[in-house]
């Protein structure tokens, strides 16, 4: 019989994947560089956190279906 761990990350997933991604902009030609910088502000602006009835609101619903 296969067993599988899973487990879930007590950090932020969001910041995880941004501490991830950092890397990955020295990877990033001149242009594309340019072009990173000018929307990252407004990409930053996009980053939410829940609130913790806004959490319990989606777990009751995802235990209800």
């Amino acid at each position: 019989m296969l067993m599988i761990k899973t487990s879930t990350s007590t950090t932020n997933s969001l910041q995880n994947e941004m501490m991830q991604n950092a890397g990955v902009t020295e990877e990033l030609g001149e242009e594309d560089q340019l072009f990173y910088d000018s929307i990252q502000q407004n990409l930053n602006s996009l980053v939410r956190t829940p609130g913790k009835d806004v959490i319990a609101r989606i777990l009751k619903y995802s235990k209800s279906v």
